[in-house]
């Protein structure tokens, strides 16, 4: 336990020696949106926009959802918090660190991704050679739900068994890795498979992933009420819709 502790510890840490600098500040105008991973492409794009046209100075922040959340529980100086899913949402609000009840505001599916240009049948899952690369189930929502989604085809057993499963980090680190040859196969949210610019995919026949956010407790200014607004408006659909997000379910 106590390395468990220190390991949350280093992280905090280190969020500050690379960010301590580049924090803004408490003013009315500011903030710091900590969002999962495979939100970031859609907040690479968004938050400029939004700030070039409100006047704010929000920034972002990404990784996995689970990390992000006991980084929030840790003190981590994050304003509002957008979870890939429900249960890191709620884990904070339990912790007592979030205003309110939080929200659903999109809806993502799950792709099969390979580097390959034709995109693949789903039955490629069934190869006995290729190996399969999900992010991390214990901090990572879309990690979780790919882990599910091989159990309820049963596949899971065959892959882990087999030594064919890589487990990697937040989705964006577990696409990356795929597309730099670390795996054959990677399953992923639609938004991060389509920022690693290049090999195709196909949609699981699965139920999208709903996105939970909320802003955190004590945290609040003016900025984020109005950003947390903005992206559960008509306003942000276009930018959702963009980067494969859907309406929330």
């Amino acid at each position: 336990m106590k390395l468990y502790r220190n390991r949350w510890v280093f992280s905090i840490l280190a969020f500050f020696l690379v960010f301590g600098t580049a924090l803004p500040s408490s003013a009315e105008n500011a903030g710091t949106v900590a969002a999962a991973a495979s939100l970031q492409s859609l907040m690479a794009k968004t938050i400029p926009w939004f700030n070039e046209q409100r006047g704010t100075g929000l920034q972002g922040v990404y990784g996995a959802s689970g990390n992000l959340a006991r980084q929030i529980e840790s003190g981590a100086p994050f304003d509002l918090f957008l979870s890939a899913d429900e249960k890191w949402a709620r884990y904070v609000e339990e912790k007592g660190l979030l205003d309110g009840e939080p929200l659903p505001f999109a809806a993502m599916p799950l792709v099969l991704w390979h580097s390959g240009e034709t995109a693949p049948s789903l039955e490629i899952l069934r190869s006995e050679k290729l190996t399969v690369a999900i992010a991390n189930p214990e901090t990572a929502p879309f990690g979780r739900r790919a882990k599910a989604y091989l159990m309820e085809k049963g596949l899971f057993e065959a892959i882990e068994t087999s030594g064919r499963l890589i487990i990697g980090g937040d989705v964006l680190k577990t696409g990356l890795a795929a597309k730099s040859g670390g795996a054959d196969l990677a399953i992923l949210p639609l938004s991060t498979a389509s920022s690693l610019g290049e090999g195709s995919w196909t949609l699981l026949d699965a139920e999208p992933q709903t996105l939970f956010g909320g802003v955190v407790k004590g945290r609040s200014t003016p900025a984020i009420e109005a950003f947390w607004t903005f992206l559960r408006s008509p306003e942000a659909a276009p930018f959702l819709k963009e980067f494969g997000f859907l309406p929330p379910r």
